[in-house]
């Protein structure tokens, strides 16, 4: 879906297409560590920027969605949120951050697109991916069904270079009772993930 399509897909919404919270394991990582500055790649309606902003992360929301980051930041607590317009292949940060989080970023070129935004983030600091994985259209989770833009731990693994220790990377089972969808989804759904920390 192009930019014009998200943002038809969230005019359409009733107060938001995504679940009001990140995805349990995003929290699982993100708790222990200590607050800092953040991006929030393909950040749709908020939910993930607006959780590390109550946390007292230093936040940006990146989308290229208007109507997504419209309805962001009208939520409560949305103007501690830096909510930037723009396409993931040609922004860059002014800086580099303690914290880069992308969920459910899906596109031709996934792979190249987490190179660019591993790159945004400090050594010491953190980069957290997840995404649907391939393995999910069998599974009939929500998400895409075209498995050229679907995640494998392979391909995340094969994203980082050696700057980096990878953590985690591993597929993971979402139940209901952390469903993508605002709605839920009776699903269980097969993720991707990626948790890696830049070493230098």
């Amino acid at each position: 879906m192009d930019a014009a399509q998200w943002d038809e897909r969230y005019r359409a919404s009733a107060g938001g297409v995504w679940a009001t919270q990140p995805p349990a394991v995003v929290r699982e990582i993100v708790t222990p560590l200590p607050s800092g500055t953040a991006i929030d790649v393909a950040t749709g309606d908020g939910r993930t920027a607006l959780w590390l902003a109550e946390r007292g992360w230093a936040c940006t929301g990146l989308d290229f969605s208007s109507a997504g980051l419209a309805l962001a930041a009208a939520r409560p607590g949305g103007d501690a949120v830096e909510w930037v317009q723009a396409d993931v292949h040609e922004w860059e940060p002014d800086a580099p951050v303690d914290l880069v989080v992308s969920c459910y970023l899906h596109l031709p070129d996934s792979a190249a697109a987490i190179t660019k935004i591993a790159q945004w983030v400090t050594p010491g600091g953190t980069l957290v991916v997840v995404g649907h994985d391939v393995e999910n259209i069998a599974a009939g989770g929500h998400g895409p069904s075209d498995p050229a833009i679907l995640y494998t731990p392979e391909m995340l693994r094969g994203a980082l270079d050696d700057r980096f220790r990878i953590a985690r990377c591993e597929r993971i089972v979402r139940t209901s009772a952390d469903a993508e969808l605002r709605e839920g989804n009776p699903a269980a759904a097969v993720d991707s993930l990626l948790h890696a920390v830049r070493v230098r």
